[in-house]
């Protein structure tokens, strides 16, 4: 306990070190930041030219410095708190009543939490595996957070730089190679490879730059504003000269896409979109008292709600979620301050729609499409406002609040159910039918926010799932389940191209869940609406929507579970009419009444046409573009005729890829027949039969439907790294098994 006491004091003091009494930060200089330098005789001009241009920018020059074992504060995007990371750099001289500063190998001068004993720099290129890694990213470079490239190994071409300024020149070009997607127009000749006056300038400058935003975020984020307004100033400053004089030298422009789709050239350093906001936000902060959070000072202190509410939404530029994964976005609701005011309902929409409409602060929660592309987003108040009042209205809108207030000003003082129901009784309202449905036969121990994220409280064992709208029940003439099947079954008289049958699907799809009985008839006039209209797609070439396999099943089966099997018939018929690669990411739920009745004769019989003529798309596997489900591996082995797919797929002995093990049990694979696909996945092997790790072998494609159909558990254990014989005994038994059955 005392250590970690000891490790957050630690981390506080470098936070809070160096700050004036306004809470600025002033970066020190490099004493030798102006002072002529000698290089190497042998450094190549274009080399020596962009370097030379950095530092007279004011590149941190570690001359002066004494190279030592330091630990510093840093942190990353993905959870925004401050650790202190190892490694060596410049030390500037202490001055006194000031603490100490260092150079570190992305180019930035840090505040330093501990300094330690002198390193050896030449022994630290030595002991250097690889040159550093330059993987191209998006924006054009890779983006390398601060916990990693403040480390000679892992930092990009800053630390060309600094070996060249240190003199080390052998292992400064040793690290350089020409980087394609920063060369200027012309730097290629005829495809031959790069010329030999390539220029590395746009590089450098760009990883230096992206090193000082990648600061000024992590360090906003993590509260630290002195350091974060302090990098950013430099920043700033140092912006309009690295784009002037890349447009000196003749480096092309990247292209961006505007509004209207079209092509404009745009900035070098396009990852610097935000700086001015961020930077006006952060001139903001360093002006204002250090707020306390009312969340930290407590709710009840508040009891006058219209208080309450206007101390959150001014703590709205405090909110801190993160990003919970790539691809994706932040979840802001979670957010305790974001949660508050979802919390206060109704009183709140007003407020919030001010704030939406009125709010420039930026919060310090951050966005971004991968974390190793040069993208970051600091979101605005407004969104986190904007999320808080789409999640107490349960409605969603396009951009602006126009639409907002003129649904609010029509709805106001009916509380949510009321309003559900409302919209569900008003012809006029269809674009949020089903918007109302959904909140009406929601679970009532689930919660939806924006952007498609919920949230599920366990519910009791046993316990009767509650729908949202079960105080609706109670309505009459009309009840909501006459309602739903009206908008379900309703074709406009005045124009019947405006029936859209997906829509009405999934308005059927609300009505089985509130009322299986009700939902029974809709749902037999939905499938043969829907069998039509898919005929009718297939006559004038058009593609049925993708939608409509998953809807078909689920009709099918809702009938099927109230005893109805007759629906069986046009859901066979619809089903010999698709393709594997038509259903394509909805294959399984498309298929799951074969897996649910797999006795049924209608769905017998369709099996067969599928899986057992050689004419049909189904006869023969892999299925392409079915996204992610492995058919093999899935409940699709209970049905007979698939199985007897299956039993001719283990008859293939050609080799398909290659398998190699990995301890503790797992696998990893590369397929290169038609499937072309590589990864890994788990499996369960005794401990006498496991290999060594590393072993690889050639897989047969008989191997691999061996394989998937032991991970469903379909049939015993298969080893693919036994002798051939012992394998083909295990797949000839696994043959007998599937046609036995």
């Amino acid at each position: 306990m005392k250590t970690r006491l000891a490790y957050a004091t630690l981390v506080l003091l470098v936070v809070f070190v160096c700050r004036g009494q306004s809470g600025t930060l002033q970066l020190p200089e490099s004493p030798r930041q102006h002072s002529a330098w000698r290089p190497d005789t042998s450094v190549p001009t274009n080399i020596l030219s962009a370097a030379e241009t950095i530092y007279e920018q004011g590149f941190p020059d570690p001359h002066g410095c004494e190279y030592r074992e330091i630990e510093v504060a840093v942190s990353g995007v993905w959870v925004g708190k401050v650790s202190l990371v190892k490694t060596r750099g410049w030390v500037l001289p202490e001055k006194s009543g000031t603490n100490q500063f260092a150079i570190c190998w992305n180019g930035l001068i840090y505040p330093v939490a501990k300094v330690s004993a002198p390193a050896d720099l030449l022994s630290e290129i030595m002991s250097s595996n690889s040159p550093a890694s330059r993987r191209l990213g998006f924006n054009g470079g890779f983006a390398i957070g601060e916990d990693r490239s403040i480390i000679y190994a892992n930092a990009l071409s800053t630390r060309i730089l600094l070996l060249l300024r240190c003199g080390e020149t052998a292992a400064a070009l040793t690290n350089w190679t020409p980087n394609p997607r920063m060369m200027m127009s012309g730097g290629f000749e005829g495809g031959r490879g790069p010329v030999q006056n390539n220029d590395p300038y746009l590089e450098f400058a760009s990883d230096w730059a992206w090193a000082m935003f990648d600061r000024t975020i992590c360090a906003h984020m993590r509260g630290d504003e002195a350091l974060a307004l302090a990098t950013a100033r430099r920043l700033a400053e140092v912006q309009p000269k690295i784009e002037a004089e890349a447009e000196k030298r003749g480096f092309t422009r990247p292209q961006y896409s505007t509004p209207d789709w079209r092509s404009k050239p745009g900035p070098y350093l396009g990852f610097l979109d935000q700086l001015p906001q961020l930077l006006a936000d952060l001139e903001r902060r360093a002006h204002e008292a250090k707020k306390i959070s009312i969340i930290e000072s407590g709710l009840t202190n508040y009891p006058d709600q219209t208080r309450r509410i206007a101390a959150l939404i001014d703590d709205l530029d405090l909110v801190s979620a993160r990003q919970w994964g790539q691809p994706g976005w932040v979840n802001l609701p979670e957010d305790p301050i974001v949660s508050a005011l979802i919390q206060e309902g109704d009183p709140a929409v007003e407020p919030l729609l001010d704030c939406v409409e009125q709010d420039k602060r930026l919060t310090r929660s951050v966005g971004f499409g991968r974390d190793f592309s040069r993208s970051r987003t600091v979101i605005p108040v407004r969104d986190a406002a904007r999320s808080a009042l789409l999640s107490i209205l349960q409605a969603g809108f396009g951009d602006g609040t126009a639409d907002i207030r003129a649904y609010w000003n029509r709805y106001k003082g009916m509380n949510l159910d009321e309003r559900c129901y409302a919209i569900l009784n008003d012809d006029s309202a269809g674009g949020r039918w089903l918007e109302a449905a959904a909140h009406i036969t929601q679970p009532d121990n689930v919660s939806t926010f924006p952007g498609g994220y919920s949230k599920t409280k366990t519910a009791p064992t046993n316990a009767p799932v509650r729908m949202c709208g079960e105080a609706l029940r109670g309505k009459s003439n009309p009840s909501v389940a006459e309602l739903m099947t009206r908008r379900a079954l309703e074709v406009p008289a005045n124009n019947p191209n405006a029936y859209d049958l997906s829509a009405a699907c999934q308005m059927c799809l609300a009505l089985v869940a509130w009322d299986r009985r009700a939902a029974e008839p809709v749902a037999q006039t939905l499938l043969k609406r829907s069998r039509t209209a898919i005929e009718y797609s297939d006559q004038d070439n058009s593609r049925p929507d993708p939608r409509m396999g998953t809807f078909m099943a689920k009709l099918t089966l809702a009938c099927a579970q109230s005893g109805n099997t007759n629906v069986f018939e046009d859901y066979a018929a619809w089903l010999k009419t698709t393709t594997p690669e038509q259903l394509g990411f909805s294959l399984s739920e498309s298929l799951e009444p074969l897996c649910k009745y797999p006795t049924n004769e209608i769905l017998v019989a369709a099996a067969a046409s599928l899986f057992g003529d050689t004419n049909s798309a189904w006869n023969k596997l892999p299925w392409t573009r079915i996204g992610f489900d492995d058919p093999v591996a899935s409940d699709l082995a209970n049905v007979p005729a698939f199985r007897l797919l299956l039993a001719r797929e283990l008859d293939r002995k050609e080799v398909c890829g290659s398998i190699s093990f990995v301890n503790p049990n797992t696998i990893r694979f590369v397929i290169t027949n038609s499937m072309n696909m590589s990864g890994s996945r788990g499996i369960a092997l005794p401990a006498d039969s496991q290999p060594t790790n590393g072993t690889s072998v050639e897989l047969r494609r008989c191997d691999w439907i061996a394989l998937s159909l032991a991970s469903g558990n379909h049939i015993p254990i298969f080893n693919p790294f036994a002798p051939v014989e012992e394998r083909d005994e295990t797949i000839a038994k696994a043959k007998a098994l599937l046609e036995r059955r």
